[in-house]
């Protein structure tokens, strides 16, 4: 995994005084429970995974440990990591028990490993679903039949009213990706790699809030006549699905969705580094926390994810495209 710099991480771990190695551990081991402080925009139950979304396929594998999970994901996605340009489709539910326990070497790739495919899966779902809206956006209030059905359950999902002035640009400004860089990044930060309480017994890589009784786990730090407790997904995947649909519908995140429609009308790719200043809500320690995740960024170079993509992910056809293809044939 030398394309990571995991060797050079080590050496800085290992060999540099406290001034380096403190934000090391710091971004490696602090407790999310200690760190959540951010809007959580918990979608209804109903509308988690509509049938608008076209969801990319993975395939999960399953191992005792992180050692054979590492040997299973170099058997199911190759050797090279990260590859040149397609990332196979193969990733894991949950990450392995003993993850706090290897070298780091080992904990960094399994990171990637397992959260890169579920990222990059969630970027093709909604960029395909992007592409739809803007497909039939200009004609929106003449589409009929699956289209238009297609069409409310998207707007529905992102608490957009489709007979308001703007709705269609409103809808394409919540329905985006975020930058792999920063997501990973973030994953990584609030997580400690994978080995944090809440993620290890929740799935729950972000430490998202609920304030739904008798689900999820009690903080240990709670406050005095606090209710919230931290969301249980059933997988990881689950979590950044969850994350994803906060930053794109939470009021504390307007800024990254306009920060990120700037990027898109401007012609560019989105990233990461950039993108995060529309983070300062996510944490109270504000522009602290968008700095941390932006030195996470650089140091372990994932503005490389940004170019990738899922390997043989099949693009299935829109609704329109596919009944005009009908109409052309008659």
């Amino acid at each position: 995994m030398k394309d990571w710099r995991i060797g050079r991480w080590v050496a800085i771990s290992a060999g540099l005084a406290v001034l380096v190695a403190a934000p090391v551990a710091y971004w490696a081991y602090q407790s999310t429970e200690e760190r959540v402080e951010g809007e959580s925009a918990e979608p209804p139950s109903d509308v988690v995974d509509p049938e608008p979304f076209r969801v990319p396929e993975l395939t999960f594998v399953e191992a005792d440990g992180s050692e054979a999970m590492l040997e299973r994901l170099r058997e199911r996605g190759g050797e090279q990591w990260p590859p040149d340009a397609q990332v196979p489709p193969v990733t894991a539910a949950s990450f392995p028990d003993d993850l706090a326990e290897v070298d780091v070497q080992t904990r960094k790739e399994v990171f990637f490993r397992i959260l890169t495919p579920i990222v990059l899966a969630e970027n093709a779902r909604l960029r395909e679903a992007r592409e739809f809206v803007a497909e039939v956006g200009e004609r929106h209030e003449a589409l009929e039949g699956a289209a238009r059905e297609r069409l409310e359950g998207l707007a529905a999902h992102y608490r957009v009213d489709l007979d308001d002035d703007g709705a269609i640009e409103e809808l394409l400004r919540r329905l985006d990706e975020i930058p792999a860089d920063m997501a990973v990044a973030q994953a990584a930060n609030e997580s400690g790699w994978g080995t944090s309480r809440f993620t290890r017994q929740a799935n729950n890589l972000f430490g998202e809030w609920t304030w739904t009784q008798e689900e999820g786990l009690v903080p240990e730090r709670r406050g005095e006549g606090e209710t919230h407790r931290i969301r249980v997904f059933p997988s990881l995947q689950r979590s950044v699905r969850s994350y994803y649909f906060t930053l794109n519908v939470g009021h504390a995140y307007d800024e990254l969705r306009d920060l990120r429609a700037r990027m898109r009308d401007e012609g560019g790719e989105l990233d990461g580094e950039a993108l995060s200043a529309g983070l300062t809500a996510y944490s109270e320690r504000g522009e602290a926390y968008v700095e941390e995740v932006r030195s996470m960024i650089r140091f372990n170079e994932l503005q490389r994810l940004n170019g990738l993509r899922l390997e043989d992910v099949e693009r299935q056809p829109t609704e329109l495209a596919q009944a005009e293809a009908e109409a052309d044939g008659e």
